[in-house]
């Protein structure tokens, strides 16, 4: 239990870091994420109703399977911890700007 606490801990704090090199840049499944949202906001103003505000906050978000595949990758191939950051912010996108943005 520990080590599996231990691992998910730890690629989050790389996927996290990875976020905060790059701030204007978002991960792809937060971009997918908004984009979802942003339908779901536009559906719901057709009907007079609305979504949620609490949706629009930041959000705990899964770690991608990306991440997890690039660090098992890099500990297979002893990559060094700065080319492996470099990998995870160069899979960055940028940020999608909302209509409704909260």
């Amino acid at each position: 239990m520990r080590l599996t606490a231990m691992s998910y801990n730890l690629m989050r704090v790389f996927e996290e870091s990875s976020k905060t090199q790059q701030p204007e840049l978002i991960h792809p499944s937060d971009k997918k994420y908004s984009e979802a949202l942003e339908i779901r906001q536009q559906q719901a103003q057709k009907r007079d109703r609305f979504v949620n505000p609490l949706f629009f906050q930041a959000r705990i978000s899964r770690i991608s399977s990306y991440t997890i595949r690039a660090v098992q990758n890099a500990i297979i191939t002893g990559m060094s911890l700065q080319c492996f950051m470099s990998s995870l912010v160069a899979r960055l996108v940028s940020r999608p700007q909302l209509i409704g943005e909260h």
